[in-house]
């Protein structure tokens, strides 16, 4: 049976994981806005900027986030197979 130290650990790396995802989609974002939305100063339409802002969030966001999750995973059960073989 888990017990409820284990459960509150595992939530908490959730949390945790969670938070770091959140933040690195907003520093995405800002990023890709700027230089996105940026170019209008310079008479780049509105519907291009929006294009190129999605396109690049899209490059960028997707793996990112997938790495960051990965990286995590793996690292998570390494320690618990490393944890277990002691």
């Amino acid at each position: 049976m888990v017990g409820m130290n284990s459960i509150k650990k595992f939530l908490k790396w959730i949390l945790g994981l969670l938070i770091i995802n959140l933040v690195v989609l907003i520093l995405i974002t800002l990023y890709s806005a700027y230089y996105s939305f940026g170019t209008m100063i310079f008479g780049v339409h509105t519907a291009a900027a929006i294009k190129d802002f999605w396109n690049t969030e899209f490059i960028t966001a997707i793996p990112l986030i997938i790495g960051i999750n990965l990286l995590a995973i793996s690292t998570a059960l390494f320690r618990i197979y490393k944890k277990k073989n002691k």
